[in-house]
């Protein structure tokens, strides 16, 4: 059994224990949602919009950005399954790849439409590239951009390589983890997953140092960057901050010096420029040290620095961040293209843009969907 019916109970805003103090509020009452989660959503998505704005090479670690949403979806969708197995013993796989469908596919299209309207907007009135669009479309955009045309896609549209990485895993990580859950302990599981993190940095390796496989093979594709979500998946089933994971409290008791360290990690992690320490184990260690900071981040709902997170402004930017993601450079490069004079003030434009457009998506796309995915879900 991987977690028990009490454990359950608190996404309910039931209280577990007097040992958790006002200030260490994980959840209000009536359900799962954390509200610095979408503040961390909000400021991963500024990493990576000011890393496309020009600020990536020197200031701004916008592939980080990258791994945070990778690390926080690995973690909430996993809790979302073990709950499931939980109150119900089983798992419906149906329920789960539907909604992710209405999740992740309808803000795809409607961005996918947008930036063909943008593109056919230009001076020329460009011919759609088919293929690079239908990659995209199909989610099997990263491994086009590796081994087809890079520059077969409309200006902008790269981005959509990590949607494809996260889709791919999530065609498979359901059957493992139904396969895993009535027959393996919590730490089996979590030993089988942390094998095939270990997997994917000696496959890192191997592409790095023996074939010398380029920076694009190591960054885009699925079979290498997998384990940044599987570090999240890990991080839900065995040291849960919401549902009370032993190692969670464990984490908790060392934290005056595992935070610290994990700060001082990924720092190091920025400041490394050696290709081949970023190509390889840099995307692991920052997946380790990530999860002690989240841990902080849920734990400590009402202490600064987690306060800023629940800031209302960062929460919303949080719950646009999938479409801000999608959009911002695809409205970049069509800004970009003819707006040259001033720099900042045309990204100034671009996220204005982004927003309004993230907007309009979340309220009358997102919302209905998410009315959708709520009745096909049972936890």
């Amino acid at each position: 059994m991987i977690v028990n019916c009490n454990k359950a109970a608190v996404l309910e805003g039931q209280d577990t224990g007097p040992s958790v103090r006002p200030h260490e509020s994980i959840a209000p009452p009536g359900g799962l949602y954390i509200p610095s989660l979408d503040g961390i959503r909000g400021i991963s998505f500024f990493l990576v919009f000011f890393a496309h704005a020009g600020l990536g090479a020197v200031f701004i670690p916008g592939g980080f950005g990258v791994t945070i949403f990778f690390l926080l979806s690995g973690f909430l969708i996993t809790t979302l399954l073990r709950l499931e197995f939980a109150r119900y013993r089983r798992i419906s796989l149906g329920g789960f790849y539907l909604r992710r469908v209405f999740r992740i596919l309808p803000p795809l299209y409607v961005t996918l439409v947008l930036a063909i309207v943008l593109y056919r907007m230009g001076e020329r009135h460009p011919a759609i590239p088919f293929a690079g669009t239908l990659a995209q479309a199909l989610q099997v955009s990263n491994y086009y951009q590796i081994y087809g045309a890079p520059a077969g896609i409309i200006p902008g549209s790269a981005v959509l390589w990590s949607l494809a990485v996260e889709e791919h895993f999530y065609l498979l990580f359901p059957l493992l983890y139904v396969w895993m859950c009535p027959r393996f302990s919590v730490y089996r599981q979590t030993f089988v997953l942390l094998m095939l993190c270990a997997a994917a940095l000696a496959w890192r390796c191997i592409l790095h140092f023996h074939f010398h496989a380029d920076v694009v093979r190591t960054f885009y594709a699925t079979d290498t960057r997998f384990d940044s979500i599987l570090f999240g998946c890990v991080f839900a089933i065995v040291a849960n901050p919401i549902l009370h994971d032993p190692l969670h409290g464990s984490i908790l008791r060392r934290m005056k010096w595992v935070l610290p360290l994990c700060v001082v990690v990924l720092l190091g992690t920025f400041l490394d420029r050696e290709e081949s320490f970023r190509e390889t184990l840099r995307y692991t260690l920052q997946g380790l040290a990530l999860i002690p900071l989240f841990i902080a981040a849920i734990h400590y709902q009402k202490s600064w620095p987690v306060l800023f997170l629940n800031l209302p402004l960062i929460r919303f930017l949080g719950v646009l961040s999938y479409s801000l993601y999608l959009c911002h450079s695809i409205i970049m490069a069509s800004i970009d293209s003819v707006w040259t004079a001033n720099p900042v003030l045309a990204h100034a434009v671009c996220l204005a843009c982004a927003l309004c457009f993230a907007t309009l998506v979340h309220y009358w796309i997102e919302r209905p969907c998410t009315r959708i995915r709520k009745r096909l879900s049972k936890v």
